[in-house]
């Protein structure tokens, strides 16, 4: 260990420090400080000068302990095939990464990075996000040496491995390629949910912002309709809905313009059995995922994707801290908004005995869930919340009972589109056997996967379920566990027997 030559990254890497410490003030520190901004902007007198204190501050903190950061970053390339990464400002970190636990080598380039022919070289591994490993302000050869260095030596450790290959764009031979128009990715904006999250997060602090925005904002606004429509309408009630609609556009527009931000531009290519993605405004991304490592298939679609006819579909691994933080990582593969026709492309990729069938989702023969899940969310979930409704009005004088009545017809009617979405659907193709699980109630969500990358099985029955024979089953993969409410106990025996048959016998690698 004593002729190891550790080497420093170009100190352009340090404006990728200042920016990566800002995101992630931003990303997890700032909600945690927004009860203080409250209280600053609704009790602080002179808000101007001490804002721009704090502001100093929080810059002049973020250069130093960036500048400090960068000073204590090494990295060394060992001759025992290990990435070593020595960092840390208060709390000094070896991490010790080993080629064969380098599931993809990725290759970022920062906007500021481009004029410099400068690239972040990224080696993502199995595991924790804290266990990936980035070399900032490299070269875009020394960052093509090293994926190929790392992707040799995986093929002679592990001869099953995908086989190194060269640029997949320049292989003489043909690739199959899909590609997303900015305004197509725009409509992901739309269809994701991080407006109403943005707005959700808020929530709690809604009656303080609003005391500030009526003093601020409403009154103004009041006054302002009051001149213009008169006693056409109440021009209170008018401006605070006006006030909530542009909140909403906002963050709407704040949606939109994220999701341009992290797929501008996007290009997908498959060849060889391998994906490369390339997207991405202020860093064109390039993510190489290889086929063998897609645990399963996620397509989504949720309300407003219908209305657009568009679907947003994930090929999940067991990478980067699993499903929940795969999904919305960047190494994760996410195609964000495809039609029905390029939905059916992508899953042809991954499974090739869709173009065999004609593939349809809507028309696949799925098999539902019993009729005692409808029963009992109905118990649940319609009628108690309309009793306690219908309760709470009778004793206040305050509602009247067609509420009740409408609001347990409405839950009603999300229980049984609940009740009908849950279906699987098992289909074997040149002695491969695949599961499609659907789920959802508005929107729909299907899972597809292949029956041996399941790790483990098993199935969870309440004692009024024993009563009537019913068995909840889960099946547990390398990205997230899919499920199956309400199945008679034998189906659900049988189909957890057949996975772990299928688990057991085949002895394909699926990491």
């Amino acid at each position: 260990m004593g002729n190891l030559k550790w080497q420093r990254v170009s100190p352009w890497a340090l404006v990728y420090f200042v920016l990566h410490f800002a995101f992630r003030f931003v990303k997890d520190g700032i909600f945690n400080l927004l009860p203080i901004g409250i209280v600053f902007v609704t009790q602080v007198q002179d808000k101007l000068f001490w804002g721009q204190i704090a502001g100093a501050v929080a810059v002049v903190g973020l250069l130093v302990y960036s500048f400090a950061y960068y000073i204590n970053f090494r990295y060394c390339i060992s001759d025992d095939h290990e990435i070593l990464l020595n960092k840390g400002v208060f709390k000094k970190e070896r991490l010790t990464l080993n080629f064969l636990r380098v599931q993809n080598v990725n290759i970022a380039e920062p906007f500021y990075f481009k004029p410099l022919g400068l690239v972040n070289c990224i080696f993502d591994a199995a595991g924790s996000t804290s266990q990936e490993a980035v070399l900032p302000g490299v070269t875009v050869n020394y960052a093509e040496q090293m994926r190929e260095r790392v992707l040799a030596y995986k093929q002679t450790q592990q001869p099953d491995a995908t086989a190194p290959e060269a640029d997949d764009l320049d292989a003489s031979e043909p690739h199959q390629r899909l590609t997303l128009s900015n305004k197509e990715v725009a409509k992901f904006g739309l269809m994701s949910n991080m407006a109403i999250l943005a707005l959700a997060a808020l929530a709690p602090f809604m009656n303080v912002v609003f005391e500030f925005l009526e003093k601020a904002v409403i009154n103004r606004l009041e006054s302002f309709y009051q001149q213009e429509v008169g006693m056409l309408v109440n021009a209170a009630a008018l401006a605070v809905f006006s006030l909530f609609v542009f909140i909403v556009l906002i963050a709407v527009l704040l949606s939109v313009l994220m999701s341009l931000i992290r797929f501008y531009n996007y290009e997908l290519y498959f060849h060889g059995g391998k994906f490369k993605r390339i997207s991405g405004l202020l860093e064109r991304h390039q993510l190489s995922v290889s086929l063998d490592k897609v645990q399963s298939m996620l397509i989504k679609q949720n309300l407003v994707a219908r209305l657009l006819k568009r679907y947003t579909v994930q090929c999940l691994q067991a990478t980067s801290g699993g499903f929940t933080a795969g999904a919305k990582s960047k190494q994760s593969l996410v195609m964000p908004v495809l039609t029905l026709e390029q939905v059916k492309q992508a899953c042809q990729w991954v499974h090739p005995w869709i173009n065999t069938e004609g593939f349809d989702f809507k028309t696949l023969n799925f098999k539902g869930v019993e009729k005692a899940l409808l029963i009992k969310n109905l118990f649940l979930y319609a009628f108690l919340p309309s009793l306690i409704f219908a309760i709470f009005g009778y004793f206040n004088e305050v509602i009247n009972p067609f509420y009740s009545a409408l609001s347990f017809t409405l839950l009603s009617m999300l229980v049984y589109l609940s009740y009908k979405r849950y279906g699987y659907y098992f289909y074997q193709y040149k002695g491969r056997y695949y599961g499609v699980f659907r789920s959802g109630m508005i929107g729909v969500q299907y899972r597809v996967f292949e029956l041996y990358k399941a790790q483990s099985t098993y199935s969870v029955s309440t004692y009024f379920m024993r009563k009537s024979g019913l068995k909840s089953m889960y099946i547990q993969l390398a990205a997230g566990t899919v499920s199956m409410p309400y199945l008679k106990a034998d189906v659900a025996n049988e189909i957890i027997d057949f996975t772990l048959f299928q688990a057991e016998s085949d002895q394909r690698s699926w990491m």
